[in-house]
């Protein structure tokens, strides 16, 4: 997939999606931006399942993965799986971007780097580097599972998860609902969901 593939699904945001997934390809709120104004970010999941205390397979991620990957990490949350100089290293490979089910450190410098992640939060103390794991496992991330090739898209309000086999559709389903929004007014928007109100009311009175 191109870099303008992965073009259109930054264009669409999460709440775009919610017409064109179920609620089981959102993740868990607790996984969420970790400095502020983060940008949108999208690209290919490239799973990435850490043992307990342990963060080896994200340093050998960060070189495997391909320019426009997202890293999908599934870590122990009681130390950090990377800190400034792993992400550092990341965007210079062309990593768009973490989304981790645990935590990492040196958050002033990501954000300095402007390098999108979402986490759980931070910790100073950082993971052991001695677990050698099976690549591209398939990961359980905020409670959503996640093949690599997956399709990541994760802004302000949260991340969403789209099956490779169903991206195409879901892109167009969001991108309608985008168009949709997009054209309406404010005014035109009041009066439509005035009327939707009132019928649903009226038919839960009748």
């Amino acid at each position: 997939m191109t870099d303008s593939y992965y073009a259109e699904y930054v264009s669409i945001s999460t709440c775009d999606l919610a017409d064109a997934l179920p609620r089981s390809q959102f993740m868990d709120y607790r996984i969420h931006p970790l400095w502020a104004n983060m940008p949108r970010v999208a690209g290919r999941a490239y799973t990435v399942k850490c043992a307990p205390g342990d963060h080896l397979m994200v340093h050998k991620a960060i070189y495997d993965a391909q320019p426009g990957d997202i890293l999908v990490v599934e870590a122990d949350d009681q130390y950090a799986v990377s800190g400034g100089n792993v992400c550092a290293i990341a965007k210079q490979n062309g990593i768009a971007g973490f989304i981790v089910d645990g935590v990492v450190r040196d958050i002033d410098e990501v954000q300095a780097l402007q390098f999108p992640i979402h986490a759980l939060g931070v910790c100073p103390k950082p993971g052991a580097k001695k677990v050698l794991t099976e690549d591209l496992l398939i990961v359980n991330v905020g409670g959503v599972v996640v093949q690599a090739g997956d399709i990541i898209v994760a802004d302000n309000d949260g991340v969403a998860v789209i099956p490779a086999d169903q991206a195409s559709q879901a892109l167009a389903i969001a991108q309608a609902r985008h168009a949709k929004d997009a054209s309406q007014t404010l005014s035109q928007w009041r009066q439509t969901h005035h009327d939707n109100v009132q019928a649903i009311i009226h038919n839960l009175t009748k």
